[in-house]
């Protein structure tokens, strides 16, 4: 199983380089940087990775075709491809409902955009025009690279979409059980954090888990046994930034999240059979010394 690690930006460049850097020299195969509005723009520090790393697959995990018109991220993440020497990888899905709702967009449509998405993408890394119903391209690449974009996927519609239209899945899910069956690349992206702590490791948890359930789809959340009036009550919190008052029980926050002492994460993650499976933010208080021990036990 290969190893992937995200990186949220959220600190200055030379610190989400040194840590692309430490998770290349302790195994990790491939890098992720998260796409945000409030951290750094992941593509110029990509190109910088590029430079800094010489084996690693590096790419964006996830983008999202409504910040973004695809044009512009098959021409970022193929120049991207060009400064590596081949070795990026995109990763793009339909974003977070509460994110995008943030700077006013909203999320329409998240399966046509997403394979429209992914159609221009690749149309315009073939050199091709394209004409769909959301998107067209009618103009002309100087270059063209072709890079594998692997679809991001929690609910059960947008995962036989991302089986359907994507190189691979990136598939949101916590549970060895939750995998999906396919002969394609399945790469389980799962939000993780370690601690000597168990208590502190739960409470670092929640906060993720909360922004999760503020954006999962109705079916996820039923599926989870999660109350949609809940979710919004979750939603409302983020919004004013009341992270401390979240109130989530345990066993939904495993729903969504591994977490726990190092020994305790290492055991759940050697029970995936993927791909890859790809150690999510935040990962703990110490990312460096994380990073060095999870790429220790299971890549030695």
């Amino acid at each position: 199983m290969e190893l992937g690690v995200e990186i949220l930006p959220d600190k200055p460049f030379y610190e989400v380089e040194y840590l692309a850097v430490l998770s290349e020299k302790s195994g990790f195969d491939y890098v992720w940087l998260t796409e945000h509005y409030n951290n750094r723009n992941p593509y110029p520090l990509l190109a910088n990775v590029a430079l800094k790393t010489s084996k690693a697959k590096i790419g964006v995990g996830v983008t999202n075709p409504y910040t973004m018109h695809p044009a512009l991220i098959a021409s970022a993440i193929m120049t991207i491809d060009e400064i590596s020497d081949g070795r990026a990888v995109l990763g793009i899905s339909a974003g977070d409902k509460t994110t995008l709702e943030s700077i006013g967009v909203t999320r329409e449509k998240p399966l046509k955009f997403v394979r429209e998405g992914v159609e221009v993408i690749r149309a315009i890394m073939r050199g091709e025009r394209y004409e769909g119903d959301i998107f067209r391209f009618s103009g002309f690449t100087k270059f063209s690279r072709r890079v594998p974009i692997f679809v991001g996927a929690q609910g059960e519609k947008m995962v036989k979409l991302a089986l359907e239209v994507g190189d691979g899945i990136l598939l949101n899910v916590s549970k060895p059980e939750e995998v999906v069956k396919t002969e394609k690349y399945v790469a389980v992206c799962c939000p993780v954090c370690v601690d000597d702590d168990y208590e502190r490791a739960k409470d670092m948890a929640k906060v993720v888990v909360g922004f999760i359930i503020a954006g999962s789809s109705r079916n996820v959340l039923e599926r989870k046994g999660i109350e949609i009036e809940k979710a919004k009550e979750i939603g409302e919190m983020i919004r004013k930034g009341r992270f401390k008052d979240i109130e989530i029980g345990e066993e939904t926050i495993r729903e969504f999240c591994i977490f726990g002492t190092l020994k305790e994460v290492v055991s759940e993650i050697e029970s995936f059979e993927v791909d890859q499976f790809v150690v999510g933010s935040p990962i703990g208080r110490d990312k460096a010394k994380i990073i060095r021990e999870l790429g220790r036990r299971l890549k030695s």
